[in-house]
């Protein structure tokens, strides 16, 4: 326990950190960073072994959270996803080393460094929505979308352990996370949804004492799909440990295992984030 609280207190300090740093590089290179390292985890857990792709997808990973912020260009990007993906199917076929890539292995690793690190660079476009929109976002309603996103993602999972430590009868799902409970995943939407309008309140009349730029009615649908989709993001990343047989996908964060056991219910909250500021920027831009 000491150990998971140590360590759990470097990475909120760290995270801190980013989050004040977060109109700067700093934020991408950190969730860069994050994204190469969850990469490595699930490649190392599905016992990907060819050396050549190893190192390829993870430093492809590392570059797609910076290449979807700064690259300019979306035809550019396009064009380097499709040849990686074509590097990626010729590494398999010609099998240059001594080492066979199964199909497996391949899937395994588009997955891994496409999907995953593409969940972490949303994180980044949210925080430069003021950018997008900046009629009507300004850069502290960015801090507080990006505080809506980790922070529902991380404490509905809290909430829903305590909740279905006290009340939990039913499983949510036995063959993936078979501690999980219906009572303490609805509890934690409640409970993580009360939170979050708190935090509105705050942001709104002690923090920066200007209104949120979304009405509360979409607040709180945003904050429940989050918190939703949090959990399937988590039950994902328990699929890939349980077909693969593993506790944890690293020992990387001492007392909690790896990037993808910490961030896994923030690989779907993020993206969820980005759709929901995304339509109801088109809609309030076409009225």
């Amino acid at each position: 326990m000491k150990t998971r609280v140590i360590s759990g207190t470097v990475i909120g300090i760290l995270l801190v950190g980013a989050y004040c740093l977060m109109f700067t590089p700093v934020i991408d290179l950190l969730f860069s960073a994050l994204a190469a390292a969850a990469c490595y985890e699930i490649i190392n857990v599905a016992g990907v072994k060819n050396m050549v792709l190893r190192v390829i997808a993870i430093v492809f990973a590392g570059l797609i959270p910076m290449g979807l912020v700064y690259i300019p260009s979306v035809q550019i990007l396009e064009v380097i996803v499709v040849c990686y993906v074509i590097l990626l199917v010729v590494l398999t076929v010609a099998n240059f080393s001594k080492t066979t890539i199964t199909f497996p292995e391949l899937a395994v690793t588009v997955y891994a460094s496409m999907i995953i690190p593409a969940a972490f660079a949303t994180i980044g476009l949210i925080s430069d929505m003021y950018l997008k929109y900046p009629a009507f976002i300004s850069k502290a309603d960015c801090r507080l979308l990006l505080w809506i996103t980790v922070a529902t993602a991380l404490f509905t999972d809290v909430f829903a352990y305590f909740v279905g430590v006290k009340f939990g009868k039913h499983k949510m799902a036995p063959n993936l996370s078979p501690k999980k409970s219906v009572e303490g995943a609805v509890g934690g939407v409640v409970c993580v949804l009360v939170f979050m309008l708190i935090c509105l309140l705050l942001f709104e009349k002690v923090i920066v004492k200007e209104s949120f730029f979304m009405p509360v009615w979409f607040y709180c649908i945003t904050v429940v799909f989050i918190s939703i989709t949090s959990m399937f993001g988590d039950l994902m990343a328990s699929l890939i440990k349980r077909y693969y047989g593993v506790k944890d996908y690293s020992n990387l964060i001492p007392g909690h295992g790896g990037i993808m056991d910490r961030f896994d219910s923030v690989l779907l909250a993020s993206p969820t984030m980005f759709v929901l500021i995304t339509i109801y920027g088109m809609v309030v831009g076409a009225v």
